[in-house]
């Protein structure tokens, strides 16, 4: 049973508190691994997802705790008059990307024996990107406060944005790889409107901040690991069918889009080892597929 690759995980957005996820993947990988028949991930969770997979974890992590050095304001309108974004994150995250994907981690990604989906969101036809991106994210944060437990969401598809889902096996350079985790996650202003091969993309959020749909693709697929990245009703967790939501079961340390207190992530990461415990039954319910 041990050997059999039925198992999908997925990996919601959230900016930072999806590292609460990495801390889970540290206390189950060596079970989780062998069965792992795809994956799916959106937003900071693409991100997540490729640097476990990369095998430069803590190489990473030393080298955006160095790069966001001198990072004491998470946004300076100041900036703008320089000609800059007002947020300093976009060229961080695209450097630490390029580390994790450098030194044989694209070839460990691309060498992985199942699909990795990373969902990205098209504009809808005939929308200006910047238009469209205030009509999304306004849209986007709308329904999370209409409906703080709904763990899909469906308004932006209403209005005209498109899943567009890429196998990041099919990345053929650290760079492109990159392109398609900053156009999963491109929130402006932290991070730029995405261009992926030509195409002009937002945070796949939209679409869905849990794009468990996309996991299940794999025929072999009998149980979905979905990973959140913040608490929920306990009504939204737990065995649901095939699929197993799990959450912090608290707020994790640290807010999405904070550069400035690095020590927070780490105890973010380390919240999440503390709960690959708290959540290890609901594990074993799956593995036992």
């Amino acid at each position: 049973m041990g050997s059999r690759r039925n198992i999908a995980v997925t990996f919601a957005g959230g900016g930072n508190r999806a590292f609460y996820q990495l801390g889970l993947l540290h206390g189950w990988e060596d079970r989780l691994r062998p069965r792992l028949a795809s994956i799916s991930a959106v937003s900071a969770g693409a991100c997540v997802s490729t640097l476990w997979l990369s095998g430069r974890e803590r190489i990473t992590r030393d080298f955006w705790r160095a790069r966001r050095s001198g990072v004491s304001k998470n946004f300076q309108w100041s900036r703008v008059l320089r000609g800059k974004s007002p947020a300093p994150h976009g060229p961080i995250y695209r450097d630490t990307l390029l580390c994790a994907y450098s030194d044989g981690g694209l070839e460990r990604i691309r060498e992985a024996p199942f699909p990795i989906w990373i969902l990205t969101a098209a504009f809808p036809r005939g929308v200006p990107a910047a238009a469209g991106a205030m009509l999304g994210f306004g849209t986007y944060n709308l329904e999370k406060r209409l409906e703080p437990a709904r763990v899909h969401p469906e308004m932006a598809r209403k209005l005209g944005f498109r899943p567009k889902l890429v196998d990041a096996r099919d990345c053929t350079s650290p760079d492109e790889l990159a392109d398609l985790v900053i156009a999963s996650s491109s929130t402006p202003p932290f991070t730029p409107v995405g261009n992926f091969r030509g195409q002009r993309l937002l945070d796949g959020s939209l679409v869905d901040n849990v794009p468990a749909d996309a996991a299940e693709q794999a025929s072999e697929v009998r149980g979905n690991l979905v990973l959140l990245t913040r608490p929920y009703p306990e009504e939204s967790l737990g065995a649901r069918g095939s699929r197993t939501y799990i959450a912090p079961t608290r707020p994790v340390p640290i807010e999405r889009w904070d550069y400035t207190q690095p020590q927070l992530l780490d105890r973010t990461i380390e919240m999440g080892e503390t709960e690959a415990d708290v959540h290890r039954p609901l594990l074993d319910q799956l593995l036992a597929r």
